[in-house]
């Protein structure tokens, strides 16, 4: 069963997401009428998610978010916003705000949107904390091997959603750059002759499934030509569609 806070001023608005949300859908939602009774229920209890008005008298929606980060709480927050009030949502984002949600005159599919939004921060929180744990020791074993280690989703091409610490040493990058959000794609490191080569022969083997090894050369930050040897393999749906690749580069 999924737990939504949700805070508005405007009871009716409060009962009709809550009819709405709770239609059997798996869904529990509990309602405050103002931020300082939400952090007063955040004090007794934990939730999946939080969606809050912004134009709320006394403490508006961004304070109330700002004080819910102040006590450590990351629970994915949804904030809501009047038409044309950017610069409420590039605070609402910038102070902490996982999504934002235009209030409309159509409230169906206003409702609509929110529970798709509820569905998709949930599910990408969903993990139990021990996964987490566990995630967290993977991660730091990638980081003691040489070389460098990555999963990418194929929709993303080259831009690596992970990078381990070793591409550093690799490369001559930090980690960061190389993926989602920094300013280089790793194919443009490939070393040039052999780009298209490595990009058609990687793609066919992933489509393939299975394990692949691919050997070719890459330019390092420092300008240096490195021969690698790239072993990976493909991540599939169940109906056998390449969806994600995860492997490991390192120095012949």
């Amino acid at each position: 069963m999924v737990s939504i806070l949700v805070v508005d001023d405007e009871l009716q608005f409060l009962e009709l997401t809550r009819m709405f949300l709770e239609k059997g859908r798996g869904i529990t939602v509990y309602t405050a009428t103002s931020g300082d009774k939400a952090l007063e229920m955040l004090k007794e209890r934990k939730y999946d998610a939080i969606i809050s008005d912004y134009a709320m008298p006394g403490m508006n929606g961004i304070d109330f978010m700002k004080h819910v980060r102040a006590m450590g709480d990351d629970t994915p927050f949804i904030i809501f916003t009047g038409r044309g009030r950017e610069d409420v949502v590039i605070d609402a984002l910038n102070f902490g705000a996982d999504l934002y949600i235009e209030k409309g005159s159509d409230p169906g599919s206003q409702f609509s949107e929110i529970l798709s939004r509820i569905k998709q921060l949930v599910t990408n929180r969903s993990f139990s904390y021990n996964e987490k744990i566990q995630c967290d020791r993977c991660t730091s074993l990638l980081d003691t091997f040489p070389g460098m280690a990555y999963y990418r989703s194929m929709k993303e091409g080259d831009r690596m959603l992970f990078a381990s610490e070793g591409t550093h040493d690799l490369t001559g990058f930090p980690p960061s750059t190389m993926v989602t959000g920094g300013n280089i794609r790793y194919r443009d490191i490939i070393h040039p002759a052999d780009r298209t080569r490595i990009e058609k022969e990687r793609e066919e083997m992933a489509g393939r499934g299975g394990r692949f090894r691919l050997e070719y050369r890459i330019i390092t930050a420092s300008g240096e030509e490195k021969s690698v040897v790239e072993e990976g393999s493909a991540i599939s749906e169940e109906n056998g569609k390449t969806t994600a690749i995860c492997g490991f580069i390192k120095a012949l």
